[in-house]
């Protein structure tokens, strides 16, 4: 496992994780990306590293139900 390398880790979980939109049409790609907007969260500002561990975290809290 690479718990420590958060672009592997989103990638991994990019290529398992299906693509389907949501009850508004959404993907959770699509929903990140309207996050970045609004917040100004782009990996430019707060680096490659950091941006990887907030998608991996936004696109895993999207796609796996709540415990």
């Amino acid at each position: 496992m690479c718990y420590q390398k958060s672009v592997q880790l989103l990638e991994n979980l990019l290529e398992a994780v299906p693509h389907e939109p949501n009850e508004r049409g959404h993907t959770a790609m699509d929903d990140f990306e309207h996050f970045c907007a609004n917040t100004g969260c782009t990996e430019e500002l707060i680096g490659r590293q950091a941006f990887a561990w907030v998608k991996l975290g936004f696109i895993d809290a999207k796609t796996t139900a709540s415990c």
